[in-house]
């Protein structure tokens, strides 16, 4: 069966306003930009009933009238999961090609898996769309140098950018940049859900509009 795929929400530009208001966004709201903001945990889910249809977060969405979609996924898929309520998950789907969609799905119809919700080394070269972030080891234990490069483009040669180039350290699950004592001005966390890599940072990490927040994805 061929397979609708739909983007159900435009990527939105995160301001530091909708940095801040993650937590206090409607409890529905199931978004690309807002997503990797998630305050999680994430986690790696597998479709494993037959199609599963996304559903809106419009108005009383997702468990309303006319929320479902026509966009869906089939069994095996995969898709990250960032948050559960009334039933339904708010997931990412990646494909292995193409632009990600991002919806609700019912949770009824995923599997999370255990054996590999964090999986994998930090190290290695990621990417999200024109972002990209290297990661390699320490001198230390649990330390790791981190640089990177997040570009906006606005209308024309309107071009800003960010850069990252510093040391990072593990705190429990996360990999935290910018946050020793005293806190540089750019601030970045990163988390892992099987073989993506989280990321979201405080806005503050280069020009107007410059932002690291994404999923991204170990590039070869």
């Amino acid at each position: 069966m061929t397979r609708i795929l739909i983007i159900v929400a435009a990527v939105f530009l995160l301001s530091p306003a909708a940095i801040a208001q993650v937590e206090g966004n409607p409890e529905n709201y199931c978004r690309n930009g807002l997503f990797a903001a998630e305050n999680g945990p994430f986690s790696i889910a597998v479709v494993t009933k037959g199609r599963a249809n996304f559903f809106s977060d419009d108005r009383d969405c997702p468990n309303g009238k006319n929320c479902r979609l026509r966009s869906y996924l089939i069994s095996g898929d995969e898709v990250i999961v960032a948050r559960q309520r009334d039933g339904f998950a708010c997931v990412w789907y990646q494909p292995k090609k193409g632009s990600e969609t991002v919806g609700w799905i019912e949770a009824s119809r995923l599997r999370v898996r255990t054996d590999d919700a964090s999986s994998g080394s930090w190290v290695g070269n990621w990417t999200y769309y024109d972002n990209s972030i290297a990661i390699g080891a320490g001198s230390k234990t649990g330390e790791f140098v981190v640089k990177g490069t997040a570009i906006w483009k606005g209308l024309g040669d309107n071009v800003h950018v960010g850069e990252l180039d510093g040391k990072a350290s593990i705190s429990d699950t996360e990999l935290l940049y910018g946050f020793e004592d005293p806190p540089e001005d750019c601030r970045v966390t990163f988390r892992k859900a099987g073989n993506f890599l989280i990321v979201s940072d405080n806005m503050n990490c280069g020009g107007a509009n410059v932002t690291f927040t994404g999923i991204y994805k170990r590039s070869k």
